[in-house]
Order: C-alpha cells, then structure tokens, then sequence
C-alpha cells in the first residue's frame, strides 16, 4: 500500500469518526433541547437516508403527523429545520435575520471549494465581504434604479419576438440569449452579438458547470469534505476530475465579461447604464483598498449573471409550457393587451395598465417556483421558536413547495420537504391548478384590477431577509414585458403529430437545485399579419 493511499484511508476513516462523534454529541445535547418534532434516526448517522417513495410524500406525513409548522432532522451530527409555512419562515429569517443569514460550509464542498463557486455572492458566508457586495447591490439594484435597465429589457425583448418569427422551433435557444443579452449588458455593459455571441457562450458553459454542481447529495465529498484531499488519479475520484473541468468553466465565467467591462471603460466606451461603469469608476477607486473593492464587484457581477439567468429562463420556460395547457387565458390576456396597447406593442408604459399579465406572471412564479426550496440559511446564535430550541449552526431551509424526487440521501432529500407555502391550500385555492385569475378582483369601477388581498408568490419566491434576492426587481421587471411581448404578438398551441392531431405535453419538471420544464414542444406563430409587421418593425429601433 502506498503512502498516498494509506492517507487517504487515514482521512476517510477520521473523517468518519468526527462525523460519529459529532453525532453522539448532537445527540446527548438534544437529549437536554426540545427540538422541534421529526423522525428519529439511525445512531451515529442519524437521518442520512429516509423513505423516499415519493419523498414528498413520507415528508408531508411527517408535517401532518407532528402538527407542526417546522420539521427537524438531523444527519451526521447536523441539526435541519425545515420552515413548511411563509409565517414561519418570515419569524426566523425575516424578522431574525440577524442570527439567520449565514450560509453553509458543510454539504458544499464540491461546489464551493473544488469547483471554485465559493466566489458566488448567494453562497458566500455571512462576512465583510459578503457586507460589501451586498452594499453595491442595494445601490444599483432597488426599484428606481433599475429603471434604467429597461431600455435594454425592451431591446432584448424585442429580438426575442424576431428570433420567434424567424425560428419558432428555437424558442428555448432564443430565450436564453435573450436573458443572457439583457443581463450581460446590465451587469457588463457588453452588447452581445445576435448569435453565437463567444461571451455567450462562455457564461452558458459556467452556468451549467454551476447548475450541475449545485446538485447537493450528489457527491459523496459533500458529505465526506475530508475525501477533497483525495487526488484525481485514485479510483473512484472521478468528481476530482469533474470538478476541474467545472471549475476552468466557472473562472472563466468569471473573469472573461469583468475582463471586457475593463476593457471597455479604459477605452471610454463603458456604458453609463450598466451597474459595472458605477461600481468601477466610483465604488471602487473610493475604496480604502481598491484591489479588494476590485474582487467585491467582480464576484457581485458575476453573481448577478449567475444567478438571474437560469432563473429567468426557468420561469419562461413555465410561460409557455402553461399557455399550451391553457389558452383560454393566453386568450384572455390578449384581449386585455389588446385594448391597452390599441395596435402597437406593450412597453413599460403600460406597466400598471395590464393588471392580467402581472396575474400571469404571478402565477407562473407560484405554480411551478423556480427554487423549490431557498438556499440553506444557517443560525450564528441559540434560538427558541416556538417554544423549540434551534441550536446555533443549525440549518434552515424554507420550503417554497414540495418537489416529487427519488433521492439519493437525507442530504439530498432535506431540500424537498412538503406543506408547500406556494401550494398551501388555505391561501390559494386548488393550489395545483394553474389559474391567473385568482390574483385579479373587479374594483368599484368594473375593471379588473390586481387583488391585494391575496399574497403575492413574490413574499416567498425571492428568498428572505438579508439573504433575499437583490435583483428581484430587475428579473420580474424583464419577465414581464417578455411575457406581454411574446401574447401581444404571438399565439402559443400544441404541437401536431404526423397525422395533424395535437401532442398535449405533460407537464413534468426536471428536478434539482432548480426546476426546469421537461422537453416539450409548441406551435408558435404569428396572431395576424398585423403583429407580424409590428415583430418585424422593431429591428428599426436597435
């Protein structure tokens, strides 16, 4: 046996034994906590592997059995509190977000340390650094200051109706560059090309490098951190090698767009509208260290194309998935737009006129959330909730809704609880069926208007407290004139087969950190001949 390998045994076996240890110590601590209620485990690995035939509904047991708004689990010595309810998730980490903002080191091994995805800012603990970046995003980020953005969101929104002339059956391609058009120069200042943009396509490799990392449970490093030690040539070490090749994506996503945001303002064309000519020309030379500022901004931007453009397109890819499935209110919307916009195209002049297509987005934002449950926040301090002890380091995820998945571990499971809070039955009626309109109310004047009195998906669907999305404005700003673009001029059906009938999709998800609409396909055409002079007359304006 050799002395690499000997280590490694080393390694693995001390490792494991800290994990027992730190069981047997979680345990003999919880013996003196009231936590909140769950299963019990298995000695020393505690819930490491639960029934998960489907998960979602062993879990939706365990909510209605113990009667409670959380849940708690405990694998390998770690304590899990999943908040099933907006209340309790709004008490610890809105109102507490204090001593609920921190992020987990534990369980991202692969995506932080071996794939080089520590520099994201959603994942970064709860430091000065995180303080900083979270700063530049207040400033460039609120409600007035996107504002800006949106002649860029109407540009990229525009060449979103040409490409679905031009190439209907590419809807799925034309949407992503769309989102990544809009955001590349929102962030960068960098105008992309139409097709086969290079910066394009790098931040595309980067993000799939991301999205396939995230993928918690899915590596045994994740459980096992001391298995990072492990070299790339030792059997069995294949994530080594993938995550080499994750990482040279994401560095490169990184760096290649900050790269040519410097690029372009040493040569006096950065434009003045894009967050990166604020943060570099002021934020950045104003610093006590500006090599320091320098990495802030750079791991803000590239959080900022990271994490808005998947999600966006998630969220499209739902659009049209439902306006297949139910085009009585694609019909409807239309109708609303129609009468609105009187001939033309919608922009954000008509923002507080279209009441219907705010509904659609809603919806299409609850009905199938984009993050089934937020990002792991994790307490700094003891708390009580409840009257249920949450010990400090303890992990708390909000269930936004539950997800059916066949899992790999409690890990993994621990991210698709029950009781969904998009899905609550007593907020939102028939909480599985797709239907805008139970958003809409008919005011005093007989208008359809925006009803207050419904919670808004948003309360939940950008995340909580000082963890919470910072470019939630921006993303539903450009989600909802692409989705008023796309029915002012364009009507979504079924596919045909062979022999003319209509292929009805299904409407599965494929699951993991995000959601995504199984493959399906549509029929997307021109609603007149009118709209399609309307699609075609907008190249005039780029």
């Amino acid at each position: 046996m050799s002395a690499n390998t000997a280590n490694i045994i080393v390694c693995v076996g001390v490792a494991l034994l800290g994990a027992a240890l730190a069981y047997s110590f979680a345990s003999s601590n919880s013996r003196q906590r009231r936590h909140p209620p769950g299963p019990y485990g298995y000695p020393f690995i505690g819930n490491i592997r639960v029934p998960a035939d489907p998960a979602w509904k062993t879990y939706r047991q365990w909510s209605d059995v113990y009667e409670s708004d959380i849940v708690r689990i405990n694998v390998l010595g770690t304590n899990i509190v999943v908040t099933n309810t907006l209340q309790a998730s709004s008490d610890l980490l809105d109102k507490k977000s204090a001593i609920y903002s921190d992020r987990p080191s534990y369980g991202m091994t692969m995506m932080t340390e071996l794939c080089g995805f520590g520099w994201s800012i959603g994942l970064m603990r709860y430091n000065a650094f995180w303080r900083d970046a979270r700063k530049a995003y207040h400033r460039e980020l609120h409600p007035q200051a996107v504002q800006r953005f949106r002649p860029i969101v109407v540009r990229s929104s525009y060449e979103l109706l040409r490409n679905l002339l031009r190439a209907p059956e590419k809807f799925n391609e034309h949407l992503r560059h769309a989102m990544g058009r809009e955001l590349l120069y929102s962030a960068y200042g960098i105008d992309v090309q139409e097709k086969d943009d290079p910066i394009i396509a790098t931040a595309e490799h980067g993000l799939e490098s991301a999205v396939a990392a995230m993928n918690i449970g899915q590596f045994l490093v994740d459980l096992i951190p001391a298995l990072k030690y492990v070299p790339e040539w030792f059997p069995g070490a294949g994530f080594q090698r993938q995550a080499k090749i994750w990482k040279a994506s994401l560095d490169s996503m990184l760096h290649v767009p900050f790269n040519a945001a410097k690029n372009l303002l040493a040569a006096g064309r950065l434009p003045d509208d894009c967050v990166a000519k604020a943060l570099l020309t002021d934020t950045v030379p104003n610093a006590v260290d500006p090599a320091y500022m320098e990495d802030v901004v750079r791991a803000a931007l590239g959080t900022m194309y990271a994490a808005g453009m998947d999600t966006t397109f998630s969220a499209l890819q739902s659009f049209f998935l439902a306006m297949v499935l139910y085009p009585k209110f694609q019909q409807k919307a239309q109708a609303f737009i129609d009468r609105a916009c009187d001939g033309r195209l919608p922009d954000f002049s008509d923002y507080h006129s279209l009441p219907y297509v705010h509904a659609i987005l809603k919806e299409i934002l609850r009905w199938n959330p984009v993050i089934p449950l937020n990002l792991v926040h994790v307490s700094t301090e003891d708390d009580v909730y409840d009257g249920y002890d949450i010990p400090k380091g303890t992990f708390v995820l909000s269930n936004t809704w539950y997800i059916n998945l066949a899992s790999v571990s409690a890990w993994h499971d621990a991210y698709h609880f029950a009781r969904a809070i998009l899905h609550d039955p007593a907020v939102y009626n028939a909480p599985d069926t797709f239907n805008p309109e139970r958003f809409l109310r008919t005011n005093a004047s007989g208008e359809l208007e925006l009803d207050p009195a419904v919670r808004d998906p948003n309360e939940a669907t950008f995340g909580f407290g000082r963890r919470i999305c910072p470019g939630r404005f921006l993303a539903y700003e450009a989600l909802w004139l692409a989705v008023a673009s796309v029915l002012a001029a364009f009507s979504i059906a079924k596919a045909k087969d062979e022999h003319g009938a209509d292929v009805t999709p299904d409407a599965e998800y494929e699951y993991g950190f995000m959601i995504f609409p199984k493959p399906f396909g549509c029929r997307i055409v021109p609603r007149s001949s009118e709209c399609e002079s309307l699609v075609g007359a907008t190249a005039e304006s780029e």
